[in-house]
C-alpha cells in the first residue's frame, strides 16, 4: 500500500512536470505534441477541408470558360465562411500560446521550438487567413514559419504558400522567384542529388545524434524536400502561368502536377482543364483525348457531362452524334438539353450542315430554361447565320434576344449590343414601311372586307395569344422543375427578404424568365396587346407593329376599332404615304451606308419608285440608284433620264446636266446673300431709295433668288420709312402675305398690317424698327438645336446625329440630348464657344449627307443659352429666325 502511495505521488509529479512548457523534457513533448497535434492543427485543418468542400460542391463551375486551376471563395462568398475560418484560427492560436515549448510569452528571445507540431499550426493559421483573403495576416504567419522553421520541412510548406500569397497581393515578381526555388528542390529530389525524406519528423529525434555536429558548425543543416509537396509546388506554377495568360507554362506545369497527384477528384479537374487549354490552343486531337480522361476519375456528374460534350465536339464523328441523342433521351439530362442541342449544332456547322444547325440552335434556346448564358450563345448563332445569309431583320431580332438575357461578363456582350442597335434601326424602318404598305391595301379594299380582314386579325392575336400563354406556362413548370431538383443552399432558417443570396438568386433566375424589364405595373398581363398591323395573313415579311399611346384590351378589341386606324381620308392617306416613303428612304441608306449592301439599298429604292402615286422622295430614290452606278452603266442612264424628264428644274437635275452645280449655285448663293446684306446695310444706313429700287429688280426678275421674301419686307420698312402715310405699305405686305404665305416675314408684314389699320393716323409716326425680345452678345457660347419632323423618329434622329459628331467633330466632345419644344421634338447640341464655331458646324451638317441621310434638309440653327430660355419660355420661334437671320 506503501509503495502505491509512492507510484501515485510519482505519476502527479511527473504530470505536473510534463505540463511544463519551459522542460524540454520527452514527456513535456509527448504531451504538448499530442495536444497540438490534435487539438489545434487536427482539428482546425478538419474544420478548413469541410469548409473548402462545403463551398466548392456548392459552387456552380463556368464550363464556358477554363476552369481556375483552384476553387477559391470570393469577397463576399468568404463571409458564409468566416466561422469554421475564425474557429480553426483561435483553435490554432491557443495551441501556440499554451503548448509552444519554450512559451512564446517572449518570442524575441525565443532560439528554438522543441514541440514538433507547433510549425504547422503557424501554417495552418496563414492557410486559414488566405482563405480569408486576409493576405498580409496570412504572409506574416508564412514568412515567420519559414525563417524560424528554416531547418524544417514546414519551410518548404510556408515559402509555397508565400507564393500563392504573393500572387494574390500582385507580386508575381516575388512569387515567380519562390515558386523557382521550389522547383529547383523537386528537380534535385528526381536527379537524386537532394536527401532522402524519409525521417525528416524524425530527424527532429535525432538531434541528439547530431548534437556534437550542429555545435561543432553552429548551424543546422535544412530538411529534405518533402515529396508529397511536389503536386502542390507544380499546382502553385500553374495558378502562376494562369494569372499571366500563359497557356504554354499553365500547359506543361498541370501535365507534372498530374503525375504526382493522388485523388482522384484532383486528376479529373486537370485533365478537364488541360482539355479546354489544348481546345483554346485549336489542337482538337489533345483536348480531345485529355477531356475524355475524365470521365475514368471522381469527377462529378456536371464535370463529366461537359467533358462528354466538349470531347464530342473536338472528336466528331456519327458515332458520337448518336450518343448526344441518346443523351437526349436521357431524363437525368432534362436540364441540359439545351447544351446537348447547342453541341449537336456546331458539329453541324463543322460538317457544313448550316439548316440542322440552325433548328439546333433554335432548340438549344427553347430548351434553356434557367441557364442564361446559354439561351444567350444560342441566339447570337442564331444571328450570325442570319446576317451572313443577309437576312438582316431576322438577325437583328435574334442579337435583341440574345442582348436581354446574356449578363454583363459574356465575352461578346459589347459585340451583341452594338449589332442589335445598329440594326434597330434598319428593322423599325422596314417595319414601318412594310405596316404603312399593308394599311394603305388594306384601306383600298370595300368597307366589308375591311371588316372581315379585321375580324381575321383579331382571331390570329387571340390565338396567338393562347399559344403564348401555353409557352409561358411549360417554361414556368421547366423552371420550377429545375429549382425544386436544386440542393439547399443551407439557408433555409433565415427569412427571404433577410438573406441576400437569395435574393441574388432570385433576381437572377426571374432576369433569365423574363429578360430584363422596366418597372411598370401589371408588368405580367397578357392583355396587354398593341395594335396589330393590318398585315396580310399570306405576308409572312410584313410583321411590324405600331403602338397605340393607349393599349387596347384584347378581349374588347373590336374589328370597327382596328378599321378606325385605317388611313381613310385623303390627309391620312397621304401621311401615310409619306411615312413609307421615308422609310424605304432610310432603310436603304442604312443598307449602302452602314451595311455596304448596294444591291439590297437599290432594292428599297426600286421599291419607291414603283409606287402609283406622285411623290417628291422618287426623286432622291432615283437619284440614289444613280449613284450606286457607274455614270456609263445603263441603270445609271435610265435614272438619269427619268429625272431630266420628270424634274428637270430640281438641283438634281442640274447637278446632272453639270457636275460643278453645286458648287456654282454655292457661288450664287453667297453672292446673294452678300448682296442682301449689303442692301440691309444701306437699310440701317438710311439710304432707302436705293433699298427699295434694289428691292423691285429681284421682285420682278429673280423669282428662283432665296431672298425674294426678305426683300420685299425689307421693302415695306424703307416705304413706312420714307412715308409718313404708313398705308402707302399695304399692297407691299399684301404682295408679301400672298407670296409667302407661311414665312417668318410674311407673320411680320401681318403685324405691320395690324398696326397701320389699327390706329396710327397718318401724320403719326410708326416705329417698324426690330424690338426683339432676344439679344445678341458679340462671342456668347452657342447651342445648335436640329427641329425634327414627325415623320423622323427621334431615337433614330438622334443616333444619326450622334454618328455625325463622332466622325466630323469628335475633338468638341459634344452633348447631344432631345427635348421637346411644342409638341415637337428637338435635338439640341452643346457647347461652342462662339457663333463662327456654330455657323462652321451648320453650314459643315447642311452640306454632310453621310449618316445624317434626308436629315441635311431639317431646320437648323444656333442660339445662345439664353435666347434658348426666351425660346423656350415665348415659343417665338418664327420671332427668332427673323433674328437668327439678321444678327447671324
Amino acid at each position: 500500500m506503501k509503495k502505491l502511495h509512492i507510484w501515485i505521488y510519482l505519476g502527479i509529479i511527473s504530470l505536473v512536470w510534463a505540463c511544463s512548457t519551459e522542460k524540454n523534457t520527452m514527456l513535456s513533448r509527448a504531451y504538448h505534441g499530442t495536444t497540438a497535434h490534435y487539438n489545434g492543427y487536427f482539428n482546425a485543418n478538419d474544420l478548413l477541408e469541410g469548409a473548402m468542400k462545403t463551398y466548392q460542391e456548392n459552387q456552380k463551375e463556368d464550363y464556358y470558360e477554363v476552369l481556375p486551376v483552384l476553387q477559391l471563395p470570393s469577397e463576399e462568398e468568404v463571409k458564409n465562411m468566416y466561422s469554421p475560418i475564425d474557429t480553426a484560427i483561435a483553435k490554432c492560436t491557443k495551441v501556440i500560446q499554451r503548448h509552444a515549448m519554450p512559451s512564446m510569452e517572449k518570442p524575441a528571445s525565443k532560439k528554438d521550438e522543441h514541440n514538433r507540431w507547433i510549425d504547422e499550426n503557424w501554417i495552418t493559421i496563414g492557410i486559414a487567413n488566405y482563405y480569408r483573403r486576409d493576405y498580409d495576416v496570412a504572409f506574416k504567419n508564412f514568412e515567420y514559419t519559414k525563417k524560424f522553421f528554416s531547418t524544417d520541412k514546414s519551410a518548404y510548406i510556408a515559402e509555397m504558400w508565400m507564393a500563392r500569397t504573393y500572387m494574390e497581393q500582385g507580386k508575381f515578381t516575388e512569387a515567380n522567384f519562390a515558386i523557382t526555388n521550389l522547383e529547383k528542390e523537386v528537380e534535385k529530389l528526381s536527379s537524386g542529388d537532394s536527401k532522402s525524406e524519409k525521417g525528416s519528423k524524425s530527424s527532429k529525434s535525432s538531434k541528439k545524434k547530431s548534437k556534437k555536429k550542429t555545435k561543432k558548425e553552429k548551424e543546422k543543416e535544412p530538411a529534405p524536400f518533402p515529396k508529397k509537396l511536389r503536386y502542390d509546388v507544380f499546382i502553385t506554377r500553374a495558378i502562376f502561368c494562369e494569372n499571366k495568360k500563359d497557356v504554354e507554362g499553365e500547359i506543361k506545369a498541370l501535365t507534372k502536377a498530374l503525375e504526382f497527384a493522388k485523388k482522384s477528384k484532383d486528376k479529373a479537374r486537370i485533365n478537364f482543364i488541360l482539355g479546354q487549354l489544348f481546345e483554346k490552343k485549336g489542337d482538337r486531337p489533345q483536348a480531345s483525348y485529355y477531356y475524355g480522361r475524365v470521365r475514368k476519375y471522381n469527377a462529378g456528374y456536371e464535370m463529366s457531362f461537359n467533358a462528354t460534350l466538349k470531347n464530342a465536339l473536338n472528336a466528331g464523328g456519327e458515332k458520337v452524334r448518336k450518343n448526344l441523342k441518346k443523351m437526349l433521351r436521357d431524363t437525368k439530362n432534362g436540364e441540359f438539353k439545351d447544351q446537348i442541342y447547342y453541341t449537336l449544332a456546331k458539329m453541324d456547322q463543322q460538317d457544313g450542315m448550316e439548316e440542322n444547325a440552325k433548328g439546333n440552335y433554335t432548340r438549344s434556346a427553347l430548351y434553356s430554361i434557367s441557364n442564361a448564358r446559354q439561351k444567350g450563345m444560342a441566339y447570337e448563332k442564331l444571328g450570325d447565320i442570319t446576317f451572313a445569309k443577309k437576312d438582316y431583320l431576322s438577325a437583328q431580332k435574334y442579337y435583341d434576344s440574345c442582348a436581354k438575357v446574356i449578363p454583363e461578363n459574356y465575352p461578346n456582350y459589347e459585340g451583341v449590343k452594338n449589332k442589335a442597335s445598329k440594326l434597330q434601326s434598319l428593322v423599325n424602318a422596314l417595319e414601318i414601311a412594310q405596316y404603312e404598305d399593308s394599311v394603305q391595301r388594306v384601306a383600298s379594299l370595300s368597307p366589308s372586307d375591311q371588316l372581315a380582314f379585321a375580324e381575321g386579325v383579331i382571331a390570329k392575336m387571340k390565338k396567338d395569344d393562347e399559344e403564348r400563354k401555353r409557352q409561358d406556362a411549360i417554361r414556368l413548370a421547366a423552371l420550377q422543375d429545375v429549382q425544386n431538383k436544386k440542393p439547399s443552399n443551407g439557408n433555409g432558417n433565415k427569412f427571404y427578404w433577410n438573406n441576400d443570396k437569395a435574393k441574388a438568386e432570385g433576381f437572377e433566375e426571374f432576369r433569365k424568365q423574363w429578360g430584363q424589364r422596366n418597372n411598370e405595373d401589371d408588368w405580367r398581363r397578357s392583355e396587354k396587346v398593341v395594335f396589330a398591323s393590318f398585315t396580310d395573313e399570306g405576308d409572312s415579311s410584313s410583321t411590324a407593329k405600331v403602338e397605340d399611346n393607349a393599349s387596347t384590351a384584347l378581349d374588347s378589341l373590336t374589328p370597327e376599332m382596328l378599321v378606325a386606324k385605317l388611313p381613310l381620308s385623303d390627309s391620312a392617306l397621304q401621311a401615310s404615304r409619306s411615312r413609307m416613303m421615308n422609310a424605304y428612304f432610310d432603310a436603304g441608306g442604312i443598307y449602302n451606308e452602314q451595311l455596304n449592301e448596294a444591291a439590297l439599298a437599290e432594292k428599297q429604292y426600286r421599291t419607291m419608285l414603283s409606287k402609283e402615286f406622285e411623290s417628291d422622295m422618287k426623286l432622291m430614290a432615283a437619284y440614289q440608284i444613280y449613284k450606286l452606278h457607274n455614270p456609263d452603266d445603263p441603270i445609271a442612264i435610265e435614272q438619269k433620264d427619268f429625272i431630266l424628264i420628270n424634274y428637270p428644274t430640281s438641283d438634281y437635275a442640274g447637278y446632272l446636266r453639270d457636275p460643278d452645280y453645286f458648287i456654282k449655285k454655292k457661288e450664287r448663293e453667297k453672292l446673294t446673300q452678300e448682296a442682301y446684306l449689303t442692301d440691309l446695310d444701306r437699310y440701317e444706313r438710311g439710304l432707302f431709295y436705293p433699298v427699295i429700287q434694289k428691292a423691285n429688280i429681284v421682285i420682278a426678275e429673280e423669282q428662283d433668288n432665296p431672298y425674294r421674301s426678305k426683300y420685299i419686307l425689307l421693302k415695306a420698312m424703307a416705304q413706312a420709312k420714307m412715308n409718313e402715310d404708313k398705308r402707302v405699305v399695304l399692297p407691299t405686305l399684301d404682295t408679301l402675305i400672298a407670296l409667302y404665305p407661311k414665312t417668318p416675314e410674311a407673320d411680320k408684314a401681318k403685324e405691320m398690317k395690324n398696326i397701320i389699320l389699327n390706329g396710327y393716323s397718318a401724320n403719326e409716326k410708326a416705329d417698324f424698327e426690330d424690338k426683339s425680345i432676344y439679344k445678341y452678345v458679340e462671342g456668347e457660347t452657342m447651342l445648335v438645336l436640329v427641329f425634327l419632323t414627325d415623320k423622323i423618329n427621334n431615337v433614330v434622329a438622334k443616333t444619326r446625329v450622334v454618328d455625325f459628331n463622332k466622325e466630323y467633330y469628335g475633338k468638341l466632345k459634344l452633348n447631344v440630348t432631345s427635348k421637346v419644344f411644342k409638341q415637337d421634338n428637338v435635338i439640341l447640341m452643346k457647347q461652342f464657344k462662339d457663333e463662327y464655331e456654330a455657323a462652321s458646324y451648320v453650314a459643315m451638317y447642311k452640306r454632310t449627307r453621310n449618316h445624317l441621310l434626308d436629315m441635311q434638309k431639317l431646320k437648323i440653327l444656333f442660339i445662345s443659352e439664353k435666347n434658348l430660355l426666351t425660346l423656350f419660355e415665348s415659343g417665338k420661334l418664327d420671332e427668332y429666325q427673323l433674328f437668327f437671320d439678321e444678327k447671324y
